[in-house]
C-alpha cells in the first residue's frame, strides 16, 4: 500500500524534466536489456538442423499448429496482463516468477539431444517432443515480451526520460549483450574447422558446448531480469486507474482499432515481415563455415557505433521521428541487393575475403546511425501505448503488443514455413553433412540472406509514411496526460 501511494504522490505533480528513476534501478534496466539478448540463439538453426537433427521437411510441417498456438496464447496473456492489478503493479509480478517457470523451459532445449541421442531426422517423438517444449518456450517468451513492454513504458511518466533510459540502456548493453554469442561463436569455428576429425566427431564435440552455454546463458539472463524485477517501480499512474474496474476485452480492441499509430505501426512490421526469412546466420555457418563472419565484418563499424549514441538526440531535434524510423529500418535492406550482385561475380559468395568486405563495408555505413536504429522503434512503440490512453482514457500495454505482435507473428510464421520448405525443395542437408552443401543449395542460402528478404523488407516503408504523431501533437499529447494522471492520482489519494 505504501508503494502505491508513493507512486501516487510522484505523479500527482509530474515533471517531464524531473528525473524519476535512480541509479540502481538505471543498472538494474541496463542488465534487463543485455537479458534479452544475453544468449546464443543466433545459432538456433544450426542447432536444430545439425545438433538435434530434425528434417527441414517435418519442421516445415509443424510449424503451422506451432503458430497456431503462439496466436491463442499471445491473446490469453495479454488479456491476463492488462487486468492485472497487484500492489507490486502490473507488470513485475511476472518478472519476479520467471525463473521459476522460465529458466528451466528454457535450458530444457539444449538437453533435448541427449534425451534423443542416436534417433534420426525423421524421429515423430523428438519432433513432437521438441515442438511441444517449444509451445511452453513461445508461451514463456509472450510472457516476457509483453512485461518488457509494459515495463519500459511505465518506469517513468516522463518521455525525455524515457528517451535517456533507452539511450543508456542500448548503449550500455552493447558490452556485453553479445558477448557470450561472440564466444560461442569462437568455440564453434574451432571445433568445426579441426580438420584431423570426422564430422560425427566434430557435432559430438559441438553438443555438449551447446547444452553448457546454453543453460549457462539462460540462468544468467535469467537472474538479470530478477534483479531488475526486485529494484524496478512501475510509475505511470494511468488514466484508466479512475475506472471502478478495467476495460473489457470488446472496449480494448475498439480503442486499438482506432489507435492509427499503433496500426500504421502494426502493418510496417507486417509487410516487413512478409517474404522469405532472412538465412545470413545459417549462410555463414553452413556455406563459409565462419561462425565468426559477423563479428569479422563488424569490427570496422564499432567505433561508429558506439558514437552514434551520442547524437541520438540532435538527430531526433533536427528530424522527424518518422523520417529517422524509415532511414534507420531500411538502410540495411536497400545495402544487401548490391551485396548480392557483387557475390555473384566470379562465385564471390562462396569466397570468405570477399564477403567480409562487402558485408563489412555495408554495416559500416549502418554502424552511424546504430543508436538511432535502436532507440527510435522502441520510443515509436511507447508513444503508441501513450496515444492509445490519450485518446482512449485507459492503458493497454497487453493487447497493444498483441495487436502488434499477432499479425506480423502469423506473417512470420508462414514465412518461415515457406522458407523452411524451399530449402528442403533446393535439397539443404542437415546432421553431420550441415557443412556439406552443394553450390546450388549455397547459392539459394545467399540469396536467402541478401536480396530475396531486403526486397521483401523495402515494402515496410509504405505505412510509415502515414505515421500521424508529429512534434506538436507529441507535446499536445504529454501535456494533457500528464495533467490527467495528476488528476486522477489526487483523486485516489483523496479517497
Amino acid at each position: 500500500m505504501g508503494e502505491a501511494q508513493e507512486t501516487r504522490r510522484e505523479v500527482s505533480a509530474i515533471d517531464r524534466t524531473r528525473r524519476y528513476v535512480g541509479t540502481k534501478e538505471t543498472v538494474g534496466f541496463v542488465l534487463y536489456d543485455v537479458a534479452q539478448t544475453f544468449n546464443i540463439s543466433s545459432h538456433n538453426a544450426e542447432f536444430t538442423n545439425r545438433i538435434l537433427n530434425i528434417d527441414m521437411g517435418l519442421q516445415a510441417a509443424i510449424r503451422p499448429f506451432t503458430l497456431a498456438w503462439d496466436v491463442l496464447n499471445d491473446l490469453f496473456i495479454a488479456t491476463l496482463v492488462d487486468r492485472t492489478r497487484t500492489r507490486f503493479g502490473k507488470f513485475r509480478p511476472y518478472l519476479i516468477l520467471y525463473p521459476f517457470y522460465g529458466i528451466p523451459m528454457s535450458a530444457m532445449f539444449y538437453v533435448l539431444p541427449y534425451l534423443f541421442l542416436g534417433t534420426d531426422a525423421f524421429s515423430i517423438s523428438k519432433l513432437l517432443t521438441n515442438a511441444v517444449l517449444g509451445m511452453f518456450n513461445d508461451l514463456t517468451g509472450t510472457v516476457i515480451a509483453m512485461v518488457r513492454t509494459g515495463m519500459i513504458a511505465n518506469l517513468t511518466p516522463s518521455s525525455q526520460e524515457r528517451i535517456t533510459l533507452l539511450t543508456k540502456s542500448n548503449f550500455f548493453s552493447m558490452f556485453g549483450e553479445e558477448l557470450p554469442g561472440q564466444i560461442f561463436k569462437i568455440i564453434l569455428d574451432v571445433v568445426a574447422n579441426n580438420k584431423s576429425a570426422t564430422q560425427k566427431a566434430i557435432t559430438e564435440k559441438m553438443r555438449g558446448w551447446f547444452l553448457w552455454f546454453g543453460v549457462g546463458c539462460t540462468v544468467v539472463s535469467g537472474a538479470f531480469s530478477f534483479y531488475f524485477a526486485l529494484v524496478s517501480k512501475e510509475r505511470v499512474y494511468g488514466s484508466e486507474n479512475a475506472r471502478e474496474k478495467p476495460p473489457g476485452v470488446r472496449e480494448t480492441l475498439q480503442g486499438l482499432l482506432r489507435n492509427r499509430p499503433l496500426f500504421m505501426m502494426t502493418l510496417a512490421e507486417i509487410l516487413s515481415s512478409f517474404g522469405l526469412r532472412d538465412q545470413r546466420a545459417l549462410y555463414s555457418d553452413s556455406v563459409l563455415n565462419f561462425r565468426n563472419f559477423g563479428a569479422v565484418f563488424g569490427l570496422p563499424g564499432v567505433v561508429p557505433s558506439y558514437v552514434s549514441y551520442a547524437y541520438v538526440p540532435k538527430l531526433r531535434e533536427r528530424f522527424s521521428t518518422k523520417s529517422l524510423w524509415i532511414l534507420t529500418s531500411h538502410m540495411d535492406h536497400a545495402l544487401l541487393i548490391p551485396i548480392y550482385f557483387l557475390g555473384m561475380i566470379n562465385g564471390n559468395y562462396r569466397k570468405l575475403m570477399p564477403m567480409l568486405i562487402f558485408f563489412g563495408a555495408s554495416n559500416t555505413l549502418q554502424m552511424f546511425l546504430y543508436g538511432a536504429k535502436k532507440v527510435i522503434p522502441e520510443e515509436i512503440r511507447n508513444e503508441c501505448i501513450d496515444y492509445g490512453e490519450w485518446k482512449n482514457g485507459f492503458r493497454s500495454e497487453g493487447l497493444t503488443g498483441a495487436l502488434r505482435e499477432l499479425p506480423k507473428k502469423i506473417t512470420t510464421g508462414i514465412s518461415d514455413t515457406v522458407t523452411t520448405a524451399v530449402m528442403k525443395g533446393i535439397g539443404f542437408e542437415t546432421g553431420d553433412n550441415f557443412a556439406r552443401q552443394s553450390d546450388r543449395v549455397a547459392h539459394g542460402i545467399f540469396a536467402l540472406s541478401t536480396i530475396l528478404p531486403s526486397v521483401f523488407g523495402l515494402l515496410g516503408i509504405v505505412p510509415k509514411l502515414f505515421y500521424n504523431i508529429n512534434q506538436h501533437d507529441r507535446e499536445r499529447m504529454y501535456q494533457e496526460l500528464s495533467e490527467r494522471r495528476a488528476a486522477v492520482a489526487e483523486n485516489a489519494e483523496g479517497k
